[in-house]
């Protein structure tokens, strides 16, 4: 399959699959507490598998080095602004409406983060440089996932009937496997993870910008949910496009089928 091909039909599955959340949230679930009205919890849990190998399968085709990782990616550097500039504001939001102490952290790590988000997003619109930055500097994009993937996970535990907290639990793992191979794509350009993310940007485009933040949304105006959770729910969107994003990239030429050397026409 072309790989073009296969990053348009992970494409439409992912905005299809969001589509048919917001007609389950709507019709078939209670938004606020997303206990299902009609059928089992598991029978949501199964399309999201399914989806997630449909993606798998479809990324096999993407290129494992591809040649836009080498180069600028101003589309790259636009969405990590996008969510720089969410991930800052959620955080000073959470600083200034939520005093507590786990809170005070959650806001403080997302500043962090988007800091990161920042830095890098600016760096994007440029080639990588040749000599990679100090690997510390990881840290720093990984901290908000971390953090409020332990919130969700371990802090805030439900049953598995609820599926909309559960959903948001694999969301922000999704964003996490994300973010970590956008780290990849800025200290290690050449390494052959094309293909990881072209899986790993599609999921969290679909788990983050596709379901959760639709999700949010619904329970938002159905009082289930506060501004604030709307405000994180759209930093996990934006990171979901950067994801998006570099599915798209990992879909271009792959340096295994350029050619060595170029040889001059006559004359």
């Amino acid at each position: 399959m072309n790989k073009r091909t296969a990053t348009v039909i992970s494409l439409v599955l992912c905005l299809a699959l969001g589509g048919l959340r917001v007609v389950d949230l709507c019709l078939l679930s209670q938004p606020t507490t997303g206990f299902p009205l009609v059928g089992q919890s598991w029978h949501r849990y199964l399309i999201v598998a399914a989806a997630a190998a449909a993606l798998y399968f479809l990324s096999r085709g993407a290129s494992v080095r591809p040649v836009p990782f080498k180069h600028c990616r101003p589309a790259l550097g636009g969405t990590m602004l996008l969510a720089a500039a969410l991930l800052f504001e959620t955080g000073v939001s959470t600083l200034l409406v939520q005093p507590d102490s786990f809170a005070t952290l959650r806001g403080a790590l997302l500043l962090v983060t988007g800091l990161w988000f920042a830095v890098f997003g600016v760096l994007s619109f440029f080639a990588p440089n040749v000599k990679s930055p100090p690997a510390v500097f990881c840290l720093a994009g990984l901290a908000a996932p971390v953090w409020v993937a332990i919130e969700r996970f371990a802090i805030r535990p439900s049953s598995l009937a609820r599926t909309g907290h559960v959903l948001r639990v694999l969301s922000i793992l999704a964003a996490l496997c994300c973010i970590d191979f956008l780290l990849k794509m800025v200290f290690l350009p050449n390494a052959p993870f094309g293909r990881q993310m072209s899986f790993t940007g599609m999921l969290a485009f679909l788990l983050c910008t596709c379901v959760e933040l639709p999700e949010t949304v619904i329970a938002f105006g159905a009082g289930g949910a506060t501004l604030l959770d709307l405000s994180q729910s759209c930093c996990w969107a934006a990171v979901g496009l950067c994801g998006l994003v570099g599915a798209v990239y990992a879909s271009g030429g792959d340096r295994r089928d350029q050619p060595l050397f170029k040889i001059p026409a006559d004359g």
